[in-house]
């Protein structure tokens, strides 16, 4: 018979399975809430400490887009992950600007209770967007234009971080709530691989500028230090290596979502799992929501915020199409009235 502990850890492996592939995203490279254009102006309002407010139940309730009534559907919920690079600071020392390191990795899971599946919607680290900052005190100083990853580090805890990146991403998703918060820092990836006893994993695509085994069909077992070069590599002299690196992941997580339920749960295996992955852990998803992500079908397509990067400089930084966001968003929270 399994323990408590060892339910709770079969639980919550597919939640530290994606946050390992999120931390993929921490190799470095380095407001106003908006409204879809609609009949309705009822904004979510977000309070200025470590909690959401979505001010109403009727959150953009209802919207007209393109001469077609839509209702916000109220059968979802929304986590969203985050890989966290801790070594990275945007500027200054202890307590100075930026130094609570970067969210690298960003996903916004999308459960939906009606039809028992989890939506993953990718959010690039390079997202140009309104960026609130904040000094080590915690005290507001300016926004500004800056990759999205750059938000978490104006925290001055990990809580607040989270915090920070939850209202900045509803922000950008046009005030689409989020619900609950998932971080994984990068110290923790070798560790927790290796404590799964490593990751076998069928080559879909020759990979071979990763690592000489990585050809197309191969079938290779990761160690902890291997998986995480493969899911982190990023070649950062060539423009938009990002994306790449994004469909990488996307493939990765499904691979590994798979091999789990084919092979069941990894008994005492997840009870070790779960010691060394919690002083990695910032997180307010309650168990419920930990079993819906452990037990709802992952849609196999994962989508991706609409855009294109552009060279920045120092660094790519990517620009929404806010037409194309605009339907994406009426397409994932929203339903036609009847």
């Amino acid at each position: 018979m399994r323990t408590p502990r060892a339910l709770r850890a079969e639980r919550l492996l597919p939640v530290l399975l994606t946050l390992i592939i999120l931390l993929s995203a921490a190799c470095g490279s380095d407001g106003t809430t908006k409204e879809p254009d609609g009949d309705e102006d009822t904004s979510n309002t977000q309070t200025d400490d470590n909690s959401v407010d979505d001010g109403s139940e009727d959150w953009n309730s209802q919207i007209s887009y393109n001469g077609v009534k839509y209702k916000r559907r109220n059968d979802l919920k929304t986590v969203l992950f985050m890989g966290v690079d801790n070594t990275a600071t945007s500027a200054g020392g202890q307590g100075e600007l930026g130094n609570n390191g970067r969210a690298d990795a960003i996903m916004l899971f999308i459960l939906d209770s009606t039809n028992k599946t989890d939506t993953v919607l990718m959010i690039s680290r390079d997202t140009m967007t309104e960026v609130d900052i904040y000094d080590g005190a915690g005290n507001f100083a300016f926004s500004g234009q800056s990759q999205i990853n750059m938000q978490y580090a104006y925290g001055n805890s990990a809580l607040r971080s989270c915090f920070l990146m939850k209202r900045t991403v509803s922000e950008l998703l046009y005030g689409a709530r989020v619900d609950y918060h998932f971080a994984l820092t990068m110290d923790g990836i070798e560790t927790i691989v290796d404590t799964m006893g490593g990751i076998t994993l069928t080559m879909p695509e020759d990979y071979t500028y990763i690592d000489p085994a990585y050809t197309s069909g191969a079938t290779v077992t990761m160690d902890g230090a291997q998986a995480e070069h493969f899911i982190r590599y990023r070649d950062l002299t060539e423009h938009g290596s990002n994306e790449e690196r994004v469909d990488r992941q996307s493939w990765f997580m499904h691979a590994i979502f798979s091999a789990m339920r084919a092979s069941g749960h990894m008994g005492e295996t997840l009870e070790r799992l779960i010691d060394v992955a919690e002083p990695y852990l910032e997180t307010d998803v309650d168990a419920d929501t930990i079993d819906k992500l452990a037990s709802y079908d992952m849609l196999e397509e994962t989508v991706t915020l609409p855009g294109s990067s552009e060279d920045g400089g120092n660094h790519d930084e990517f620009y929404v199409d806010e037409a194309a966001l605009q339907e994406l968003i009426i397409e994932l929270f929203y339903a036609p009235e009847e």
